[in-house]
Formats: structure tokens, sequence, C-alpha cells
């Protein structure tokens, strides 16, 4: 099974069966790439996952045919050429076109994508693939250019206008970078950057965070020299400015709710140098803390299952710090993640009670005088602010306090790190203190 096939195979799979892209590329039907074809692999079906609106604009648009007219197996074959074609230079068009009509099953199949694709082609060249009139209806006009849904980018207008909207989509589409968090424990930020720099690696300006380096491009953390130490983990720099926003000091004693995959547990052992406790709903997914502080070299982390919406009685009112970084719609890491770009709004209602649920349990741990850091990564303000000030209406003896962590300062104790203005992952983040009796 060639690349492209295996490409085919695996995007039935994710459609039939709602498995996430990472996840496939995991399978084993993997294990005999080479590493070129794997590469190849990975663009194809990434690409293809974030891009399918305007791939499926292009071709209804050229062969006439409503999506529901056309076989899910052929609209794939059909994806896969328009990526190709649109948007992986490194493959020349008529390759693309011979190599994916060669996916068809039947010449009725065959002839359709060959014609469908070599128009494309032609369009291509003459700058005339098809897109909405934008001045028609803006909205739908950037839905189909960037690939988001239509309701997603109605939601970002109303927030942030069209022009600074387009600007957002388009950081989605193309920012590429990788943020590491410095294991402070074991080596300091200027040496891990020399370290980087000396196998060839680029490190460029960040976020003014402490914690953090940033890599050009998307790099395999495995790959990097450190890793097997534990000099760092990979973590958008918008998690690292949470955990300074906490203000941890060193003897701290923390609690992490939804600690799942663990970074931000990590970062705040690596601050407090004390006792950080590691909870998750997920038993399934702990192992993934207790690994990543196994490698590196966070003894003081304690992981263990339990529902955020029902916290241990036996632990109230015993931490300095507690860390809420809730479930959300992820509407801030939409570049980082093609599975949840396509979700239909509707699955999102009952987000906000949740999360509300979740604050509310959380406070629970905290001593007099603590502090809980309520976050998400998203931008939508009913899960945010909105959770926020209706916890606060609701419960006395809480108070919003404002952070900075360098040029950035929060209002009223709430921040928004916006992608398109901060150069980070969509983030809110909100410090909550809890009063002294």
């Amino acid at each position: 099974m060639n690349v492209r096939e295996l490409t085919l195979s695996l995007l039935g799979d994710c459609e039939a069966n709602g498995k996430y892209v990472n996840l496939s590329l995991s399978s084993r039907r993997t294990d005999k790439l080479s590493a070129e074809e794997r590469s190849f692999l990975t663009v194809l079906l990434y690409t293809v996952a974030e891009r399918k609106i305007t791939y499926d604009y292009y071709i209804t648009a050229i062969s006439g045919r409503s999506l529901d007219k056309i076989d899910p197996t052929t609209l794939n074959i059909l994806r896969i050429g328009m990526c190709q074609i649109v948007d992986i230079a490194s493959v020349p068009d008529h390759a693309a076109v011979n190599e994916t009509v060669s996916l068809a099953r039947n010449p009725g199949e065959r002839s359709f994508v060959n014609g469908v694709l070599r128009q494309a082609v032609r369009l291509k060249e003459q700058g005339d693939l098809p897109l909405p009139k934008r001045e028609k209806k803006v909205s739908r006009y950037l839905s189909v250019a960037y690939s988001f849904p239509h309701w997603t980018v109605k939601h970002f207008i109303s927030l942030y206008g069209e022009e600074a909207t387009e600007k957002l989509l388009d950081r989605f589409n193309n920012a590429r970078y990788t943020d590491l968090t410095v294991n402070l424990t074991r080596i300091d930020k200027e040496s891990l950057a020399r370290l980087l720099e000396g196998a060839g690696y680029t490190v460029e300006p960040s976020v003014c965070t402490s914690l953090s380096i940033r890599l050009a491009g998307s790099v395999n953390p495995r790959l990097l020299p450190g890793f097997d130490d534990g000099l760092f983990f990979v973590q958008d720099c918008a998690c690292a400015i949470s955990t300074e926003a906490l203000g941890i000091r060193e003897g701290d004693r923390i609690i992490d709710v939804c600690a799942c995959p663990g970074g931000k547990s990590f970062a705040a052992a690596i601050v407090s140098r004390g006792e950080v406790y590691s909870f998750d709903v997920h038993e399934s997914k702990l192992s993934l803390v207790e690994d990543g502080a196994r490698r590196l070299g966070l003894d003081g982390i304690t992981v263990g299952e339990c529902d955020a919406t029902c916290p241990r009685e036996e632990l109230f009112g015993l931490f300095d710090k507690v860390i809420c970084d809730v479930p959300c719609s992820g509407l801030g890491v939409l570049g980082k993640k093609p599975d949840i770009r396509h979700r239909d709004n509707q699955s999102l209602q009952n987000l906000p009670q949740l999360q509300y649920d979740i604050l509310s349990a959380s406070v629970k741990y905290l001593k007099d005088d603590g502090v809980i850091l309520y976050s998400t990564c998203t931008l939508n303000p009913d899960e945010n602010e909105r959770v926020v000030e209706r916890f606060l209406a609701e419960h006395t003896g809480f108070t919003c306090v404002d952070f900075a962590v360098g040029d950035i300062k929060s209002e009223g104790g709430m921040l928004t790190l916006t992608p398109h203005i901060h150069g980070t992952d969509g983030f809110f983040i909100a410090k909550i203190r809890k009063e002294k009796i």
C-alpha cells in the first residue's frame, strides 16, 4: 500500500469511526514507511483534515455536483488530489493528478476524478480557483478561503471584527513553531538555547516568559538534544504564561484538577520544587503524567484518578495554589487540532455549566489566601469571562486579582491571549484569590 492509498484508508477510518488524525498516524499500518514516506503521509493527512471545507467548495464548483451526490470514498480521493495540487508545491501537478486517479476503483470514477482534478490544475494556473464572493458575504468567503466552519467564523467576527478575524484565521493556518518549557531543575534557559542552536535548530524570540524557548517550525521533540535527559517538555508558551501568572512560590503545595497530559503540573513542580497533586478523570491518560514526570525527574508529583466535579474531601483546605484548566471548546488551538476544527457548535452548549461546576468544586482545595487559576484554551466569553463572573457572583469570599507576565497585563484579574496579537495559542486566564476568614 503506497502513501496515497494509506492516506485514503486512514481518512475513511477517521470519518467512519471518529478516530483522531494523530492516532491514525500511530496505526501499525504506518510502521513500514520510510521517514520520507511518513513525512508525506503526515502532511497529506493533516492538510486534508484541516482544509477540507476549501477543497469541498472547489470540488462542488468544478464538478457541478453537491457533496451528497458524491460517493464518500470518491470525495476523499478528490480531496487528496486537491491537497497536492493546491497546497503541496513539491508534488508536480501531473503527478498529483495521475497518482490520485490511480486510487479510483472503476473506469467511471477514474474519469470523474481525472476531469475534476485537471480542471483544478487549469484554474490554479489561471489564478481562478472558485471562491464565494467576498463582497456578497464576508463570513462565507472567510469560511471557505481559510477552511473553518461558518459558525466559527461568525463567532470570531462577533468578537474581533472582520479584519482581525482574517488575521486570526491566517495565523491558525500558517503559524509553525514549537514551544518548549525549560526544566529549570536541570538546566537554565540560556544553556538549553545554546544546546539547541548548536544542533542546528533556530531559536526564535517568544512571548515574554522566563520558562519558554521557541523553535522555528514543527519539530519532533524526541529528536532534540536533551529530550532523553529531561531538559524540557513541549508546551505552548501560553501555558507557561499561566504558570507565571499563578505566582507560585518555592515550597507551595499545588493541585492540578484536570491534569492530563501533564504540562501544567510539570511547570508547577519545576517552579515550586514542592508537592504537586495531578488528578484527572481519565485514568487511562494518567500514565502520560507519570511517564513525563519520570523523564523530567520531578519526584514531587503525585498522580491520581478524580472527577474534578467531585473533589476529594480529605484534601479540602490544604493547597496554596490550584490549577483549574477545564475542558473547553478549543477555539484557541484550531491551528493545531484539525479534529476539532470542524465540530458542530451544538456539541459545545453544555460546556459552560461543566466548567462552572469544576471551578466551584476546585476552590474547596484552597487554603485561606490561596489562589486558583481558571484557564481554557478557547476564545469564547461564555466559557471564559462569564463562567468567572458567575462564580464570583454566587460565591462570597473570592476576588479576581490582577497579574502581569513581562509586558502582558491582566484587566480585572483576567486575560485573553490571542494568536494574531500575542503569537501564542488562544488562551484565557483568570486568577482568583480566596480571602482570609
